[in-house]
């Protein structure tokens, strides 16, 4: 489901997938309850993370047009989480408004 093909746009309790090929957009993906989102990072096709206002990493299954809350990081960071990548090994890293960055 989810290929470099696709971009992942986080948004106001939704994720939006945008096919960059066809300029369309796939479809709109649920998370409520999560408020502003201000990243997104895959771990693989069915599970993602996602960084927020509130200062919480939340990793969630993909369910259809839901999102599945997993687990969540809370106080992850003291400000807003504005970054999320996967590197190497399967590590992730965030960045933050609070001028920190963090390895997990």
């Amino acid at each position: 489901m989810i290929n470099k093909d696709l971009l992942l746009i986080p948004g106001y309790n939704k994720i939006s997938i945008i096919n960059v090929n066809e300029y369309n957009l796939i479809r709109i993906i649920d998370s409520s309850g999560s408020g502003w989102i201000y990243s997104v990072c895959m771990l693989n096709e069915n599970i993602l993370l996602t960084g927020d206002y509130n200062e919480i990493i939340r990793q969630w299954k993909i369910e259809g047009y839901n999102l599945l809350l997993i687990s969540q990081k809370e106080k992850a960071h003291n400000y807003d989480i504005s970054y999320l990548i996967k590197i190497g090994n399967g590590h992730i890293t965030s960045a933050s408004n609070d001028n920190t960055i963090k390895n997990w």
